[in-house]
């Protein structure tokens, strides 16, 4: 984790990964990624969340490829990371905006949610796995390369 922070200089972020803090004032000086992050969203909400120096929000009503266009400026020559669900994800593997695909595994079985790979053409994404780790509590950390 420590080297992703190290490299990453911007954050797009789903609304629903955003929104599960209790409170969104709780990400300025405590969130791993002390970055400016882009939040998707269809509205931006009534009161801004609290920054800092280095972590700011920009919330992003224009879609996944403005969001990542904002994101990469401002990473300058540093990594964009993408954080959120599957909804976020599939639209970025679909726009072919993914270099590479980090995935966490934990031995949990959940009744419901969405399909990480539902609509995505897989005869335009091919994966490369590049690395596996078993971490503790049955958690494994999948790493592949996109290959378009």
């Amino acid at each position: 984790m420590r080297e992703a922070i190290r490299r990453t200089g911007a954050v797009v972020m789903g609304w629903k990964a955003f929104a599960m803090a209790a409170d969104p004032d709780s990400y300025a000086g405590n969130y791993e990624f002390q970055v400016p992050i882009f939040v998707l969203t269809r509205a931006a909400p009534s009161r801004r969340p609290r920054e800092t120096g280095t972590l700011t929000f920009t919330f992003v009503t224009e879609g996944i490829g403005s969001a990542i266009r904002r994101a990469m400026a401002a990473a300058g020559d540093k990594d964009v990371m993408v954080i959120g669900g599957a909804r976020t994800v599939r639209q970025c593997l679909q726009a072919g905006l993914v270099d590479e695909l980090h995935i966490d595994v934990m031995p949990v079985l959940l009744g419901g949610g969405l399909r990480l790979f539902d609509d995505v053409d897989a005869e335009q994404i091919r994966l490369e796995r590049t690395k596996v780790t078993e971490l503790p509590a049955g958690r494994t950390h999948l790493e592949f390369r996109v290959r378009k």
